[in-house]
């Protein structure tokens, strides 16, 4: 089955974020969203995510892996992973950083979720990534989803080679905070832990504690396929 690396489409939004929910369920995204997914949460997170990324399309990259064998009826479009990078190729000053974070928490939150997980979650996600980067220039892997139906194809490879060839038109590292599913892929591509995020999924209700690595890849080295 020939699989495809294309630049994410406006038109492929709602199946994007429907892959993510059943790339995440299991874990993140199933104490984010206890009682599950609804058009309004679909339509609340597209909102803000296609907001952002118009607003400004030379920091915000979104990346589709299709498989051009898939039926043209599939329920997600032929696609069967997604990932969104940023880039900053640029130091960004103390100033410019509060003024990010104080955009991103203007959203609010999304109905229909745990908040007070969210809120605990991402403001970890955010003091991680000033202690661990500062205003230095790199790029962050914000997300990065495979369909369950489609693990152990190279889709997450597909994704992470495309990131590493623009990281290193720029000379920058890639820092990322993963999954305990994910840290596996991403050592085997270069990957170093830099630390853990004290995030503990057990306080909100999830079975396990889900903890998260933090992690940073220099702008060289090859991409395991396997």
């Amino acid at each position: 089955m020939p699989l495809e690396i294309h630049p994410l489409q406006e038109s492929d939004m709602d199946a994007a974020y429907d892959l993510m929910w059943e790339a995440f369920k299991p874990d993140i995204m199933g104490i984010m969203y206890p009682n599950g997914i609804n058009q309004a949460i679909r339509e609340w997170s597209n909102s803000k995510s296609l907001a952002s990324w118009r607003k400004d399309p030379e920091r915000i990259k979104k990346m589709k892996v299709i498989d051009t064998d898939l039926p043209d009826d599939d329920r997600f479009g032929k696609i069967v992973g997604v990932a969104d990078w940023d880039f900053y190729p640029k130091y960004r000053t103390e100033e410019e950083r509060e003024k990010e974070k104080a955009e991103s928490e203007g959203d609010g939150l999304p109905p229909d979720c745990n908040e007070e997980m969210m809120i605990d979650f991402f403001s970890q996600l955010g003091k991680a990534k000033q202690e661990q980067l500062g205003g230095q220039p790199y790029v962050y892997l914000h997300m990065l989803a495979t369909h369950p139906k489609h693990h152990r194809r190279g889709v997450g490879a597909m994704h992470l080679r495309w990131g590493f060839e623009q990281a290193e038109k720029l000379g920058l590292p890639v820092y990322l905070e993963s999954s305990p599913i994910g840290r596996p892929l991403y050592e085997r591509n270069g990957f170093e832990t830099k630390g853990w995020l004290p995030f503990d999924a057990r306080k909100f209700g999830g079975e396990k504690e889900l903890r998260h690595t933090l992690m940073l890849r220099p702008a060289k080295g090859e991409v395991d396929v396997k």
